[in-house]
């Protein structure tokens, strides 16, 4: 289903708090861009310094991060945190391109094999859940001045890929973009119980550098711009969505995974159980809750 993004809906963003990792290029850039554009307070944290520096009086607060480093990506809640007194949002964005294949044989210095390179899925999986470890315990912390009207619904915005449902013959980038989707689908009613909804974008070809523009368009697909991305970012940060894929192509946007006939109801329609695995699965959290219960009294 095609989702319209009214420019209306991205004015509730005025004064909100929102932390970017990835935030010095590409989508990250834009989404910090398209937010202090909308009046937000800007947490920044990139391996890299910004392309180029923000005006002086914005509001942002930039540190050097690593999200594969947990006392890194830390300091950056932390301080942003400090310096604004609230998260209301969470960018987990930092990715890079892929780096190998599993299979590739490489050796030691002994003739061994060696292990397999996994920066990719560090950044691509690890580094996200480290964010996304972090960011819903600093929107808990928000829970009050929410309540008291000083912030809106607060979110995560995980950035997966159209490789994240797809075949996508990168193999360590693939398999870290899949795993960002089962992360939201492992989590999304976990989250929403606890008053934090959790989304992620599916971008399409976007021009961020990891791959030339020009090759791609020379092979038959539009590129889009990283700023289309971005506006897509914002729209699931202002309106009330859970657990919704969006993707994003040619500056289009269209929501894949709970809408009727997309990735959720498709996979039911091919499935012969009387009884989804999903909701067995809750069943037996409810089933595990009453035992403990039971137990301590």
């Amino acid at each position: 289903m095609e989702i319209h993004i009214n420019p209306n809906t991205l004015t509730s963003l005025k004064d909100q708090v929102v932390l970017v990792t990835g935030s010095s290029s590409g989508i990250g850039h834009a989404t910090v861009q398209a937010c202090l554009q909308h009046g937000a307070k800007v947490i920044a944290g990139d391996v890299n310094p910004p392309q180029e520096p923000y005006p002086s009086d914005a509001p942002i607060l930039f540190a050097s991060t690593d999200v594969t480093d947990w006392a890194s990506i830390r300091s950056l809640f932390i301080a942003g945190h400090a310096q604004f007194g609230r998260i209301d949002h969470v960018f987990a964005n930092a990715g890079i391109g892929p780096s190998g294949n599993f299979l590739e044989e490489t050796f030691d210095e002994e003739g061994l094999l060696a292990p397999p390179v996994l920066r990719t899925v560090d950044i691509n999986l690890i580094g996200v859940i480290n964010t996304l470890r972090l960011g819903v315990h600093y929107l808990k912390k928000g829970e009050a001045a929410a309540a008291a009207g000083g912030a809106g619904s607060r979110s995560v915005v995980l950035t997966a890929s159209a490789s994240s449902f797809q075949n996508f013959p990168a193999t360590d980038y693939t398999t870290a973009k899949h795993g960002v989707l089962g992360i939201m689908r492992g989590l999304e009613d976990t989250l929403r119980d606890s008053g934090v909804r959790l989304n992620a974008i599916a971008p399409s070809w976007t021009a961020t550098g990891l791959v030339p523009k020009s090759l791609i368009e020379s092979l038959g697909s539009a590129v889009q711009e990283p700023e289309a991305v971005a506006d897509g970012v914002l729209l699931l940060f202002a309106e009330e969505r859970h657990g919704e894929l969006m993707y994003i192509w040619d500056s289009k946007y269209y929501e894949i995974n709970k809408v009727k006939g997309g990735l959720l109801d498709s996979a039911v329609g091919l499935l012969p159980l009387p009884v989804k695995e999903d909701e067995i699965a809750k069943r037996l959290d409810q089933a595990r809750a009453v035992a403990a219960e039971v137990s301590s009294s």
